[in-house]
């Protein structure tokens, strides 16, 4: 198995965030987790990604030639989402004594709170990446928010029992 087309990060990235796991400082098919396990975690975080990216607008996957340093940021959120996945799944680097933290649940934590950060900033549109300009990225469903966060107030509201020629039957 390789990484996914739509996936931003490498092997190699994850190796130089966390390679101390294995002795070798390279994953491979004998070490825990294998090359395989680290690349299907890779694209699992860029799926996470892509999916807000969608959401927000955005054409994917951001492409290098388009979008140098928003390509470049994605590559670094992508491979430090994979890289918390993997800790996670470490007994010695998940497991926390109460009231002890240790380096790696430090470690986790920052790479946890870089991806939450980049989420934030897909959702907010502040990503310099290409806008997907066909027609889903125009139709909106419910209410939506106005320049200032506001939510705005629908154009159409009825109760469910309204309808033309309705009326009530309370004296």
């Amino acid at each position: 198995m390789a990484v996914g087309a739509n996936s931003y990060g490498s092997v190699a990235r994850i190796e130089g965030l966390i390679g101390d796991l294995v002795a070798s400082r390279t994953f491979s098919a004998t070490t825990i987790p294998t090359t395989t396990e680290v690349e299907a975690f890779i694209d699992d975080i860029a799926a996470q990604i892509n999916v807000a990216l969608e959401q927000a607008g955005y054409t994917v996957p951001v492409a290098t030639a388009t979008n140098a340093a928003a390509h470049a940021y994605l590559v670094s959120v992508n491979s430090m989402g994979a890289a918390a996945l993997i800790l996670a799944t470490q007994p010695a680097e998940a497991y926390v004594e109460p009231g002890d933290e240790s380096p790696a649940q430090g470690r986790r934590q920052y790479y946890q709170s870089r991806l939450r950060e980049a989420i934030k900033l897909i959702g907010e549109q502040k990503l310099p990446a290409a806008r997907d300009t066909g027609l889903a990225a125009r139709i909106f469903a419910g209410s939506q928010e106005d320049a200032d966060g506001n939510t705005k107030k629908p154009i159409f509201t009825r109760a469910m029992s309204d309808y033309p020629g309705s009326r009530t039957l309370t004296e």
